[in-house]
C-alpha cells in the first residue's frame, strides 16, 4: 500500500488550500466537497473528499456548518426526525429552528419579551427565564414592573406607589407639603403645597414639612395680622398676633379703615356682620344623595346603600325639586376667613344653617347668586351665629372642615326630613372671585345702606355641579332623627308604591329602613338595614354598638335594641347613639343671609 508523507510538497498544499477556498466560497449553498471517482484506498473523514459512506466532507471538524465532524449532515430534510426535529433546541422562546436545503439549522425568530414560556417563566431576549419583580414585565401578581427597585417612582416592589381609591395607598399618610393627591396615571403622590401655604388646621408648610403656626416666632403666618417675635401686649402687636384696634367704629354707618362694610348696626346675618366684615354665606344649589361609597373620604354609606335602584330616582328627584324651588336650602357660613378669595386660611369655622328664600318672580334655586335668604331661628344662637359649626381650614383653594355635628334639612321622597349628623366632614374646592352684586332695594344683591367696599371681591361658589368636581359631605345620620321622619306617603298602605310589609301612617322612615320595603311582591325599594355607626357624643347603651334595632312584629314600629353583645338595652339611649353612615355631594353659590 502506498504511504503518504506527513509533509506535503508546496504544490500539493496549494492544491489542497484551493479546494478549501473553493468550498468556502460555495458556502452560501452549504458545504461542498469533492466526490471521489476513484476506487480503492481507505476512507478518511475530513479530507474534503466525499468517500465511501460519507454524506459529506467539508474538510473540517466544525459542527453545525452543514457537515458534522463525522461527515454526516448537520440536518437532513429527508425525514422529519433528521430535519426540523433534529434542529429543535427545545427552547420555545427563540422560535422554531428549521433545516435548510444546505443542511444547516436556521435559527427561528425570538418570541416577544415577556411572553410566557410556562412554569411561571417568561421569554427575555430569546431565553426562558424566571419571571421576577424588577425584570420589567408585569405578571399576574404584579400591578407594575418598571425594571428597578426604587420606591416612590410610581411602582414600589411591583405594586403601584399610590392608588386614589385605596385608603392604604392614597397618599393620605404623606406630608401634604410633599404631596397628597395620587395621580392615577403615574401612580405618584403629587400636588405638593408650597412653603408658607396652609397645609392643615393652624399649620403651614415650612421647609417641605407641615408645621404648626406659632405666634411669637417672628414670622407672620397666614391668619396672623402681625408677629414681632414675642407674646407681649401693648407693643403694637398683641400677644395673640393681632393688631391693636384702630379708631374705626363698627356700626356708625360709615365704612372706615379695616371694615368691609358698615350697615349702621352690629347684627350678624344681615349682609354685614357684627364686626363690619363681609359675610361669606353659601347655599347648596346642587345636592345629590349618594348611593355608593368613595374611599378614602367616604368609605361607608349605610343609608344610601339601603336604597335600591328602583327608588333612587324618585328620592333624588324630590331633592332636586326642593333645591330648585327653595324648600331645601342648606346654607354654610364660613367664619374667621381672612382671605376673601378663599385661597388659604389656617383656621376657619363652617357654620351650617337652614333658611328659606325671599321669593321673587325670577327665583331659581339652582342659580341664585347673591339672593336673599331668611335664616331659620332654629339654626342660630342669640347673637345670630350658627349653632352647628365645623372647625376647618382652607388650603390651595380647597375647604376642609370637620368632624363635628350638624343638622341637614332636606326632603326625602316628598317628606321633609331633618337629619342630625354626627362625625360630619366636608371638603370642597373654592371657585373664582367676583364682585358681590348690588341691590336696587330688593333681592338679589347688597343694599346701598350696607356701604359695601366696591373693590371687594369674594369667592362666588364651592364645588362643581357634577360628579367628579363636587364637594363632599359625609356624616352619620342619627337613628333618632330618622325615627322622627314620617313614612313617605307613597310607601304607606294606600300609597302608589305601598310596601308589601304593610306600613301605616303610624310608621316612621326608620321603621321602613330597618324592616325594608318591597312592592308588587318582587321589587325591592329599600333593603332591611341596621345602623353601622355610633354617635360618640351620645351616652352608651349597654356594651355599646354596633346596635341592632328590633321592630314590633305587628305594628312594624322599631321599639327595641340590642347592643354589641346581643343584649337588650334601654331603647331611648340606644336610639340616640345608633347612626347610619351617609354621603352627599354638593355645589354651592354665594347668597346673602337676612
Amino acid at each position: 500500500m502506498q504511504r503518504f508523507s506527513n509533509s506535503l510538497g508546496f504544490m500539493a498544499r496549494m492544491g489542497l488550500a484551493g479546494l478549501v477556498v473553493m468550498a468556502s466560497v460555495a458556502g452560501c449553498e452549504g458545504d461542498v466537497a469533492t466526490t471521489s471517482t476513484g476506487s480503492g484506498g481507505s476512507v478518511k473523514c475530513g479530507n474534503a473528499v466525499v468517500e465511501g459512506d460519507e454524506a459529506c466532507d467539508d474538510g473540517n471538524d466544525v459542527s453545525g456548518d452543514g457537515c458534522e465532524a463525522d461527515c454526516s449532515y448537520s440536518c437532513d430534510n429527508s425525514t422529519p426526525e433528521t430535519g426540523n426535529v433534529k434542529c429543535d433546541d427545545g427552547n420555545w422562546c427563540n422560535g422554531p429552528e428549521t433545516c435548510s436545503d444546505a443542511h444547516v439549522c436556521t435559527p427561528g425568530q425570538n418570541a416577544d419579551d415577556g411572553t410566557s414560556c410556562g412554569n411561571g417563566q417568561i421569554c427575555i431576549a430569546g431565553a426562558c427565564l424566571a419571571d421576577i419583580c424588577g425584570d420589567g414585565y408585569v405578571n399576574a401578581i404584579e400591578e407594575c414592573d418598571d425594571g428597578n427597585m426604587m420606591d416612590g417612582d410610581g411602582c414600589d416592589s411591583c405594586q403601584f406607589s399610590c392608588v386614589s381609591d385605596d385608603p392604604t395607598r392614597n397618599c393620605s399618610n404623606v406630608d401634604p407639603c410633599m404631596g397628597t393627591t395620587c395621580d392615577d396615571a403615574t401612580h405618584t403622590c403629587g400636588n405638593p403645597i408650597g412653603d408658607g401655604d396652609v397645609c392643615a388646621l393652624a399649620s403651614v408648610c415650612v421647609g417641605g414639612a407641615c408645621s404648626p403656626t406659632v405666634c411669637g416666632d417672628g414670622v407672620q403666618h397666614l391668619g396672623e395680622a402681625c408677629d414681632d417675635g414675642n407674646t407681649v401686649d401693648g407693643d403694637g402687636c398683641q400677644a395673640d398676633c393681632t393688631l391693636l384696634p384702630s379708631g374705626s367704629v363698627c356700626g356708625n354707618g360709615m365704612r372706615e379703615a379695616g371694615e368691609h362694610c358698615d350697615d349702621s348696626n352690629t347684627t350678624n346675618l344681615d349682609g354685614c356682620d357684627s364686626a363690619c366684615k363681609f359675610e361669606h354665606v353659601q347655599r347648596a344649589t346642587w345636592l345629590k344623595l349618594q348611593f355608593g361609597t368613595e374611599a378614602p373620604f367616604c368609605p361607608v354609606n349605610q343609608l344610601g346603600g339601603a336604597i335600591s335602584a328602583a327608588a333612587q330616582g324618585q328620592i333624588q328627584g324630590s331633592i332636586d325639586m326642593g333645591v330648585q324651588n327653595g324648600s331645601i336650602s342648606v346654607l354654610f357660613k364660613t367664619l374667621g376667613l381672612d382671605d376673601a378669595s378663599g385661597k388659604a386660611d389656617p383656621k376657619v369655622e363652617v357654620g351650617v344653617l337652614a333658611g328659606s328664600p325671599v321669593m321673587g318672580a325670577m327665583y331659581d334655586g339652582t342659580s341664585d347668586l347673591d339672593w336673599w335668604y331668611t335664616i331659620s331661628q332654629l339654626s342660630i344662637d342669640a347673637n345670630r351665629n350658627p349653632l352647628d359649626k365645623l372647625v376647618g381650614y382652607v388650603s390651595a383653594s380647597t375647604l376642609h372642615a370637620g368632624p363635628g355635628n350638624l343638622t341637614l334639612a332636606i326632603n326625602f321622597a316628598g317628606t321633609p326630613a331633618t337629619l342630625r349628623m354626627s362625625g360630619a366632614r366636608l371638603t370642597a374646592s373654592i371657585g373664582a372671585v367676583s364682585t358681590p352684586l348690588m341691590s336696587a332695594g330688593t333681592t338679589p344683591g347688597h343694599l346701598a345702606s350696607e356701604n359695601l367696599d366696591p373693590a371687594l371681591q369674594t369667592y362666588a361658589s364651592t364645588g362643581q355641579p357634577e360628579d367628579t368636581g363636587a364637594g363632599k359631605l359625609c356624616g352619620n345620620v342619627g337613628a333618632t332623627s330618622l325615627d322622627k321622619v314620617p313614612i313617605p306617603a307613597d310607601l304607606a298602605s294606600g300609597g302608589q308604591l305601598a310596601c308589601d310589609q304593610g306600613y301605616t301612617v303610624q310608621n316612621s322612615l326608620l321603621d321602613v329602613i330597618v324592616g325594608g320595603c318591597n312592592v308588587f311582591g318582587i321589587v325591592s325599594v329599600i333593603s332591611p338595614t341596621q345602623p353601622d355607626q355610633v354617635d360618640s357624643s351620645a351616652p352608651v347603651a349597654g356594651a355599646g354598638g354596633p346596635y341592632t334595632l328590633v321592630a314590633n312584629g305587628m305594628t312594624k314600629i322599631v321599639d327595641g335594641c340590642r347592643d354589641a353583645n346581643n343584649q337588650s338595652v334601654d331603647f331611648a339611649t340606644c336610639l340616640e347613639a345608633a347612626a347610619y353612615s351617609s354621603y352627599f355631594k354638593f355645589a354651592s353659590g354665594r347668597v346673602i343671609g337676612k
